[in-house]
């Protein structure tokens, strides 16, 4: 009688390496031209390198694959990586829905808890009209918002698959820490956090991004596709961002990202409370890894 024994396939760390290396070689690239562009990362002027700067991954996964022969194997990478989905269709687009309902939904619940802990005041009565208008804007340049953070989202769903065989929760952590560095060369010029200090700021940022990251991919394995994560990333960006500005004011002006908004310590909160969910529901059971 013989003995069959699986083994976890290997962590292929040249190859993570490689992107590692590409990828934030050119965000650092990015945060110096903004830096030298007079550091205004809210005006025009840094709109260009913003956009740029978001495509550095796939930039990553690019030169990387064609170091490692992957792209002589195009559709094998476009599935690896989610771009062509490996479940049916419709699938795809309920989780696609749900990527684009959940960070407005979450970023609505932390303004809420924000308001409790009297760090958020709500416009009385709230502006319905102003709502509806902004959703009607941003909901016009999504296609755009979409093809934005399609630029990040490939990198990552590049990296998450050569991350799983340590773990499906390692894997999630380890990607939402490189998600929330990737963006130090922009947090430490205050994009995020303006009103902390640069190390806390990124420290924060990180949090934010390990805790939406374990979301993004529940979502990318669930769908077996890269889409619903892109559509849940642009929602973030666009629409829950606006939120805050449109519903009311902080209280704290200085510290308002940190104190009213789903990247700040309300947005932690209700992320982590949606996560546990999902983990005693058993939805993270469900994915295939």
């Amino acid at each position: 009688m013989t003995t069959k024994t699986l083994h976890r396939p290997a962590v292929p760390w040249s190859r993570i390496a490689a992107f590692l290396a590409v990828t934030f070689s050119g965000i650092w690239a990015a945060g110096a031209a903004a830096w030298f562009n007079g550091g205004d990362l809210h005006g025009d002027a840094a709109a260009p390198i913003l956009m740029i700067a978001m495509y550095t991954p796939t930039l990553g996964v690019l030169v990387t694959a064609t170091l490692t022969g992957e792209l002589r194997r195009p559709r094998d990478l476009l599935k690896q990586t989610g771009v062509l989905p490996s479940r049916s269709l419709p699938r795809v687009a309920g989780y696609s829905a749900v990527g684009l309902l959940l960070p407005p939904l979450l970023a609505l619940a932390a303004l809420g808890i924000s308001s409790a802990a009297g760090g958020f005041a709500f416009h009385d009565p709230l502006p319905l009209g102003g709502l509806a208008s902004m959703l009607a804007s941003q909901l016009l340049i999504f296609p755009l918002g979409m093809v934005l953070t399609f630029g990040e989202e490939f990198g990552w769903s590049y990296l998450l698959p050569k991350l799983l065989p340590l773990g499906l929760w390692r894997g999630l952590l380890i990607s939402g820490v490189i998600w929330g560095v990737f963006h130090t060369p922009f947090t430490l010029q205050g994009y995020h956090y303006p009103g902390l200090p640069g190390g806390l700021a990124v420290l924060a940022f990180t949090t934010a991004s390990v805790l939406l990251g374990a979301l993004l991919g529940w979502l990318r394995l669930a769908a077996g596709s890269i889409w619903p994560a892109v559509a849940a990333h642009a929602a973030a960006n666009l629409i829950a961002s606006a939120f805050p500005a449109i519903l009311g004011r902080p209280v704290n002006v200085a510290d308002a990202a940190f104190h009213a908004s789903l990247s700040g310590w309300p947005g932690w909160l209700v992320m982590a409370i949606l996560l546990a969910v999902l983990v005693v529901t058993g939805q993270f059971r469900k994915l295939a890894v």
